[in-house]
C-alpha cells in the first residue's frame, strides 16, 4: 500500500523550498553565531568548496538546473532553444560565478581563520592531519579522514589504536 500523500506540484514544489529553507537557515545560523572567521568560513564552504567544486549547496543548484535543461529539450516550442540556452548559462554562473567569488573570499578568509580541536575545543598547536588512528592501523592507506587535532587529543587517537 502506497503511504506516500499525493500532494499537488504547488504543494510539493511549496515543501521542496521550506526544505531547502531551513537547510539555508541552518548554515547561516551555524556560521553567524560566534565573531569567529572559521564558522564563517565553513558555512561558505557548505555553500561552495572549492577542493570539491561537486559537493555544496551551488553544485545541487546547478545540477538542478542543468537537469531541468536537459529535461526541457523536449519540449516542441520554437524558443526552446533560446530557454536552453539561458538555463545553461544561469547553470554556469551559479557554480562558476559565485562559486568563484566564494572561493576569492575564502582565500582572503583563510589567514584569519582559528584552527579548533575538533575533540577538546582548544586552539593551541592545532593542526591538520590525518586520523591517528586509521594511520596507525593502516599506514599505507592513502585516503584517511583529516581531522583538526590538537597535540594531546592526536596522541590519544594514536594510543586508542
Amino acid at each position: 500500500m502506497d503511504r506516500t500523500p499525493k500532494l499537488s506540484l504547488d504543494q510539493e514544489l511549496q515543501a521542496a523550498v521550506a526544505i531547502v529553507r531551513i537547510g539555508l537557515d541552518r548554515i547561516r545560523d551555524a556560521a553567524c553565531r560566534t565573531e569567529e572567521v572559521g564558522p564563517h568560513a565553513a558555512a561558505l564552504q557548505a555553500l561552495y568548496d572549492p577542493a570539491n567544486p561537486d559537493a555544496g549547496v551551488l553544485a545541487a543548484v546547478a545540477d538542478v538546473v542543468g537537469t531541468i535543461t536537459v529535461s526541457v529539450t523536449e519540449v516542441d516550442h520554437e524558443d526552446i532553444d533560446r530557454v536552453t540556452e539561458l538555463l545553461d548559462e544561469a547553470q554556469g554562473h551559479v557554480q562558476d560565478s559565485t562559486g568563484d567569488r566564494i572561493r576569492h573570499a575564502l582565500d582572503l578568509l583563510a589567514p584569519l581563520v582559528v584552527l579548533r580541536c575538533e575533540v577538546c575545543g582548544k586552539s593551541e598547536g592545532v593542526e591538520v592531519m590525518d586520523d591517528p588512528f586509521s594511520s596507525a592501523l593502516d599506514p599505507d592507506a592513502t585516503d584517511h579522514t583529516q581531522m583538526t587535532l590538537c597535540p594531546s587529543c592526536a596522541t590519544d587517537r594514536f594510543e586508542e589504536s
